[in-house]
């Protein structure tokens, strides 16, 4: 279950910032002054292959990989962590989706419930992994092809029909 940490250091007088933990899953809520919220990040995967769906006031989502910082850098240290399109890959909207709604059940309910949305919106309009391949063949009736009866003309005044879509 996703639970808050307190006491997280607030760097923006413009924006309070909230931080929730599970261990599936990392959020992070801007909200205004206005108690709106402006940007949210939702890290994934922690343990796996984190992945970072962010969702920012107007200018929509970004979905990115997580580079851990784990590799040794230039100065022979780890460094730190840091998002990058690269290594992003699709979506699994079945699993987090799922995932977040059972865990965030705790959450304050107008938060869960802003998050929640914007992830079904995602769903719907980005990048998302799909488990069956797309079709290449759609299977259409007669009436949608445009192949009249004999006797009858394809379309309203014997104008030819339309080639099938297949």
């Amino acid at each position: 279950m996703l639970r808050e940490i307190k006491n997280v250091k607030q760097s923006d007088p413009e924006l309070t910032r909230r931080w929730f933990q599970s261990e599936y899953f990392e959020l992070f809520v801007w909200s205004g002054l206005d108690s709106r919220i402006k940007t949210f990040q939702l890290c994934y995967d922690l343990r796996r292959r984190e992945r970072a769906l962010t969702w920012k006031d107007p200018f929509g989502f970004f979905h990115d990989g997580v580079d851990d910082g784990e590799g040794v850098g230039p100065t022979g240290h780890n460094q730190s962590g840091l998002l990058t399109g690269a290594s992003r890959g699709p979506f699994d909207a079945e699993k987090v989706n799922a995932r977040f709604m059972r865990e965030s059940a705790d959450l304050p309910i107008e938060l869960r419930s802003f998050v929640i949305a914007r992830l079904h919106e995602y769903a719907l309009s980005g990048e998302i992994k799909r488990s069956d391949p797309p079709r290449r063949v759609v299977r259409r009736d007669d009436w949608q092809i445009g192949e009249a009866p004999a006797g009858e003309s394809a379309a309203p005044g014997g104008a030819p029909s339309a080639d099938p879509v297949a």
